[in-house]
């Protein structure tokens, strides 16, 4: 393995994270092999996180903003840095994740094994450690653009190395020339999906992105879905769908789209949050010249078809987080006959 000093830094884009970033820090202290620079961004924390880490771990470059940035340009701010200073790797992690002591040392080791990669991701597992529970095994991608952890809750014992649609955003190693020829993440995403807005525009080109269940790292994760995050998600997932699926593909979708919204507004209205569902369709409008703009960069770059994109996709809905009878018994039958159905017709 080359040594240097510009061989990877570790970004962090961090928002009032006081109460995880010290053991996020230690972490990556631990190992044998540790980044040659870590980059904190802090999005407008307002928890004292900025004089924290500042007071206690002097190592880390800081940049500090006002004002709160959004997940996906704060991002983007620690990713230029990096890359203006020269890092071959690197190594974007979530405030939340705490690494095991090898992690940096394996990333580095596959990095150099699959030379020619984009991304490569690792096996996430649920904090505390003696739990040995998978959070996240590969993200799956409904064909309507809702994204899921693969393997969520299985035991690591019962690790399933299937098909993934896209890497998890929150523990990701980016090869630096693959991002000077994608692009970093799009801003106006803000956060939710941007992670998938990237790596399908890495699939779209035939990059790599590799899961390495080999590397592991654990993720405190909170599993409770609000409505704050509803939005975002919501909101992000039309943009996924128009950007990346061709016009012919959109048409097939159309009925089953439409379906599928209605079950969601009524979803938002039992739950609180219609407001922000009825808000996700006048973002998307307000977006749409921007968006349009960004989908033709795509559709004119794209080196795969949609049958070929489809089947990096998958047609059931399937995460313990939101689940019931309703959607195991009619919706997700009806949705496996309509991705059946564009599949076969897909050609394109």
């Amino acid at each position: 393995m080359e040594k240097n000093s510009k061989r990877l830094a570790v970004v962090i884009p961090c928002y009032n994270g006081k109460e995880y970033i010290e053991n996020l820090l230690l972490s990556l202290k631990k190992g044998s092999v540790q980044p040659n620079k870590i980059i904190l961004v802090d999005n407008g924390s307002t928890d004292g996180t900025y004089v924290f880490v500042k007071e206690n771990f002097s190592e880390v470059e800081l940049i500090f903003f006002k004002g709160k940035l959004g997940y996906a340009k704060a991002s983007n701010i620690g990713i230029k840095k990096a890359i203006e200073q020269g890092y071959k790797y690197i190594l974007l992690l979530n405030q939340d994740i705490i690494c095991k002591e090898n992690t940096i040392e394996k990333f580095l080791y596959y990095a150099e094994i699959y030379k020619d990669f984009f991304i490569i991701f690792p096996l996430i597992l649920f904090w505390p450690p003696g739990e040995n529970k998978i959070m996240n095994a590969g993200t799956l991608m409904h064909f309507l653009g809702f994204g899921y952890s693969g393997s969520y809750k299985l035991p690591l014992s019962q690790l399933k190395i299937g098909k993934y649609s896209y890497a998890p955003g929150c523990s990701l190693l980016f090869n630096s020339k693959k991002l000077k020829k994608i692009g970093l993440f799009d801003e106006d995403i803000v956060m939710y999906h941007e992670d998938s807005d990237l790596s399908l525009r890495g699939r779209f080109l035939k990059e790599k992105i590799i899961f390495i269940p080999e590397i592991q790292v654990y993720h405190l994760y909170k599993e409770k879905i609000d409505h704050f995050r509803w939005y975002w998600s919501e909101r992000n997932r039309l943009f996924i769908l128009f950007k990346f699926y061709k016009l012919p593909t959109l048409i097939l979708m159309f009925p089953f789209f439409v379906f599928m919204e209605i079950g969601i507004i009524f979803f938002s209205l039992l739950g609180g949050w219609l407001d922000l569902k009825i808000r996700t369709y006048f973002d998307f409008l307000r977006l749409f010249k921007k968006m349009l703009k960004k989908r033709r960069m795509i559709q004119q770059t794209r080196q795969i078809t949609d049958k070929e994109f489809l089947a990096y996709l998958t047609p059931v809905f399937n995460f313990p987080e939101v689940s019931s009878p309703l959607i195991k018994y009619i919706v997700n039958p009806i949705f496996g006959l309509g991705y059946k159905i564009i599949y076969f017709f897909a050609f394109w």
